[in-house]
Protein backbone atom coordinates (compact mmCIF):
# COMPACT_ATOMS: atom_id res chain seq x y z
CA UNK A 1 0.00 0.00 0.00
CA UNK A 2 1.03 3.33 -0.72
CA UNK A 3 0.41 6.66 0.87
CA UNK A 4 1.09 10.39 -0.39
CA UNK A 5 1.09 12.83 2.70
CA UNK A 6 1.05 16.50 1.51
CA UNK A 7 1.38 19.58 4.24
CA UNK A 8 2.54 22.67 4.79
CA UNK A 9 4.28 23.39 7.91
CA UNK A 10 5.34 26.63 9.71
CA UNK A 11 8.04 26.45 12.08
CA UNK A 12 9.35 29.56 14.42
CA UNK A 13 11.00 28.96 18.08
CA UNK A 14 9.83 26.04 18.97
CA UNK A 15 6.39 26.73 17.73
CA UNK A 16 4.91 24.44 14.92
CA UNK A 17 1.85 24.66 13.04
CA UNK A 18 1.09 22.26 10.16
CA UNK A 19 -1.64 21.78 7.21
CA UNK A 20 -2.54 18.84 5.51
CA UNK A 21 -4.10 18.63 1.83
CA UNK A 22 -5.17 16.07 -0.22
CA UNK A 23 -3.21 16.64 -3.21
CA UNK A 24 -0.08 17.91 -3.95
CA UNK A 25 -1.62 20.93 -6.64
CA UNK A 26 -3.92 22.41 -3.64
CA UNK A 27 -0.91 22.67 -1.37
CA UNK A 28 1.74 24.18 -3.93
CA UNK A 29 -1.37 26.69 -4.47
CA UNK A 30 -1.56 28.17 -0.86
CA UNK A 31 2.06 27.35 -0.63
CA UNK A 32 3.00 29.69 -3.37
CA UNK A 33 0.02 32.11 -2.26
CA UNK A 34 1.97 32.42 0.84
CA UNK A 35 5.30 33.14 -0.57
CA UNK A 36 3.99 35.68 -2.85
CA UNK A 37 1.89 37.75 0.07
CA UNK A 38 5.36 37.87 1.82
CA UNK A 39 8.00 38.35 -1.15
CA UNK A 40 10.70 40.86 -0.06
CA UNK A 41 10.76 39.40 4.02
CA UNK A 42 12.78 36.18 2.90
CA UNK A 43 16.33 35.75 5.13
CA UNK A 44 18.53 35.76 1.89
CA UNK A 45 21.91 34.89 3.87
CA UNK A 46 20.49 31.64 5.09
CA UNK A 47 24.27 30.75 5.85
CA UNK A 48 24.81 33.64 8.55
CA UNK A 49 20.91 33.45 9.40
CA UNK A 50 20.09 33.30 13.51
CA UNK A 51 18.04 29.76 14.28
CA UNK A 52 16.27 32.18 16.79
CA UNK A 53 14.66 34.89 14.57
CA UNK A 54 13.92 32.38 11.33
CA UNK A 55 10.22 31.83 10.65
CA UNK A 56 10.52 28.54 7.87
CA UNK A 57 7.65 27.96 5.93
CA UNK A 58 7.47 24.47 4.02
CA UNK A 59 5.99 22.44 1.85
CA UNK A 60 6.52 18.75 2.44
CA UNK A 61 5.68 15.70 -0.11
CA UNK A 62 5.97 12.38 1.71
CA UNK A 63 5.77 9.14 -0.38
CA UNK A 64 5.90 5.95 1.88
CA UNK A 65 5.80 3.40 -0.78
CA UNK A 66 5.13 -0.65 -0.11
CA UNK A 67 7.78 -2.32 2.32
CA UNK A 68 7.44 1.25 4.04
CA UNK A 69 10.14 2.98 1.45
CA UNK A 70 10.21 6.88 2.11
CA UNK A 71 10.68 9.55 -0.32
CA UNK A 72 10.19 13.32 0.93
CA UNK A 73 10.78 16.30 -0.41
CA UNK A 74 10.90 19.96 1.37
CA UNK A 75 11.23 23.26 -0.17
CA UNK A 76 10.89 25.85 2.03
CA UNK A 77 11.85 29.46 2.39
CA UNK A 78 13.00 31.51 5.47
CA UNK A 79 11.28 34.39 7.18
CA UNK A 80 12.37 36.91 9.69
CA UNK A 81 10.64 36.29 12.58
CA UNK A 82 8.36 39.27 13.03
CA UNK A 83 5.99 38.10 10.18
CA UNK A 84 5.09 34.89 12.02
CA UNK A 85 2.35 35.76 13.92
CA UNK A 86 0.83 37.26 10.61
CA UNK A 87 1.94 34.67 8.63
CA UNK A 88 0.29 32.27 11.23
CA UNK A 89 -3.22 33.91 11.23
CA UNK A 90 -3.44 34.19 6.82
CA UNK A 91 -2.14 30.43 6.50
CA UNK A 92 -5.12 30.00 8.59
CA UNK A 93 -7.50 31.80 7.24
CA UNK A 94 -6.48 31.15 3.51
CA UNK A 95 -6.72 27.24 5.16
CA UNK A 96 -10.16 27.35 5.91
CA UNK A 97 -11.38 29.31 2.91
CA UNK A 98 -9.73 26.83 0.55
CA UNK A 99 -11.22 23.61 2.44
CA UNK A 100 -14.77 25.48 2.42
CA UNK A 101 -14.15 25.78 -1.38
CA UNK A 102 -14.08 22.08 -1.97
CA UNK A 103 -16.48 20.65 0.44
Amino acid sequence: METDIFSIELLCQGKYESWEFSDEGERDALFNKVKKRYVGKEIKDKNNADDRHIVQLSATSLHIKAGNDVSQTVPFEWYDYDVFGEMLSYMNSEYTKQNKSIS
